[in-house]
């Protein structure tokens, strides 16, 4: 074994294991089965089901009593980003995702129903009418887009965002719908056929995420600002704003009887009875999410389910704030280098600490964790989109190409997009010829099966 292998990179490939042990012990706690962070959650109408997505390209379908997986909706080509029910009977779902389209999916055998195409960039939210007929979707290419659920036919593209959009949810009845982007603007948007689009507010600050009220009356928007808005939508007037925060708003949530919830970068999930007192009623220290990315109650009211930048979903009791299980599944991070690796005087170290990112999507073992990236494990000499078991962009999957100190370096100095045309790979480069020269004798020194 390389001297190497003495220092950090075996310590790193120690903490993963020990990682995955934890987790493992904790199967039936909470929703465990995510190898990257959660992005997304949603309950099903009777709370017996429950759908996640994932950084790790897959969307999956939860049994809430139990918290075991029934399905794993494989597919995406990138990052799982939004998920919802088709009601009435819910055994179809949505996914939108990083890839640009949106899935449909049949929830009782796990299969892809349909792929529909045509935004241009990353697609992050979508919404399903109540009546199970049309789907939403929002992306960072400024559309909203409304879709036949059906015949997966694009019925209506709505522009007028100047930023991504963030959110989409329908109103009620044949109001239309409503988003929110990063332009910090809100959109009334009419269904197909009708007329009478109209931008309901603008604030001066990035809108993350909307929910509409039980009653259909308010929305409620989280923002950059660390404030969570409620809007009279029919008036387009603001009713308040909502201090609580310490950092950005990222999800919010209506429960069933009317209040709601809010989750934000200081990874606190915070409970609110209404608007009338200005404060939460609760405020729950979620410091192991370090971000709370996705809420959703049940349909009771009782609960509230909670996902961040851990691959664990976990879930609340709404009154008491304490954890469903008692005792949650502690944080699951990333092993990753400090900066001190990067000042070392052994290549391999100082490669470790240019590792870091690629950590978040890649194992250097193949250890069952399914993840963004495939395992690195007998990385060189290895033809480029050839691990087994890994869905490959076609760009991948047909290149004759060698995994090598040559091309390796090429992939970080030129980027994936330049070396890569077409790959799914997010765009990351190291121009410095040290840096690369060090990762390389990391990856060298660490992807060699055992």
């Amino acid at each position: 074994m390389a001297r190497a292998r003495r220092f950090l990179p075996a310590l790193i490939i120690a903490l993963q294991l020990l990682s995955l042990c934890a987790v493992a012990g904790e199967a039936a706690a909470d929703f465990i089965g995510h190898g990257a962070p959660v992005r997304d959650i949603a309950i099903s109408a009777d709370g017996k089901l429950a759908l996640t997505a994932g950084f790790d390209d897959q969307a999956i379908l939860w049994d809430v009593e139990s918290r075991q997986i029934r399905q794993r909706l494989l597919g995406h080509e990138a990052a799982v980003n939004a998920v919802a029910f088709v009601p009435p009977d819910e055994r179809l779902a949505v996914t939108a995702s990083d890839d640009g389209t949106l899935r449909l999916w049949d929830l009782t055998t796990g299969e892809e129903r349909a792929v529909w195409r045509g935004h241009k960039l990353k697609v992050v939210s979508v919404a399903v009418s109540p009546d199970g007929r049309l789907a939403a979707s929002g992306s960072w290419d400024r559309t909203v887009r409304l879709w036949d659920l059906q015949s997966g036919v694009e019925l209506v593209r709505h522009e007028g965002h100047e930023g991504s959009v963030n959110a989409v949810a329908f109103l009620p009845g044949d109001a239309g719908l409503v988003s929110a982007g990063y332009d910090g603007a809100l959109w009334r948007w009419p269904l197909p056929g009708g007329s009478g689009e109209a931008r309901l507010a603008k604030i001066g600050f990035p809108i993350s995420d909307l929910a509409i009220s039980p009653d259909g009356a308010l929305l409620l928007t989280g923002s950059s600002d660390g404030l969570l808005r409620l809007w009279d939508w029919r008036k387009r007037e603001e009713r308040a704003e909502l201090h609580g925060h310490d950092g950005a708003v990222l999800t919010v949530a209506f429960a069933p009887d009317g209040g709601f919830a809010s989750g934000g970068t200081d990874g606190q999930l915070l409970l609110w009875d209404g608007a009338a007192s200005g404060q939460p009623r609760l405020r729950v220290e979620i410091d192991h999410y370090r971000a709370v990315w996705s809420l959703a109650f049940s349909p009771d009211g009782r609960l509230i389910y909670a996902a961040g930048t851990d691959p664990v979903a976990r879930a609340w009791y709404v009154e008491s704030g304490g954890s469903l299980i008692g005792s949650t599944t502690p944080f699951q991070p990333i092993p990753r280098a400090t900066l001190a690796a990067a000042e070392s005087d052994d290549p391999v170290q100082r490669g470790s600490y240019q590792f870091r990112k690629c950590a978040v999507c890649h194992s250097l073992v193949d250890d069952g964790v399914p993840r963004a990236g495939p395992s690195l494990e007998g990385l060189f000499g290895r033809r480029i989109g050839s691990y087994p078991g890994y869905l490959y962009s076609p760009t991948l999957r047909d290149s004759t190409l060698i995994w090598n100190e040559d091309s390796i370096g090429k992939l970080f100095a030129l980027g994936p997009d330049v070396f890569l045309p077409g790959t799914k790979m997010p765009l990351q480069k190291l121009p410095d010829a040290k840096a690369r020269a060090d990762l390389i004798a990391f990856l060298k020194a660490n992807t060699v099966p055992h």
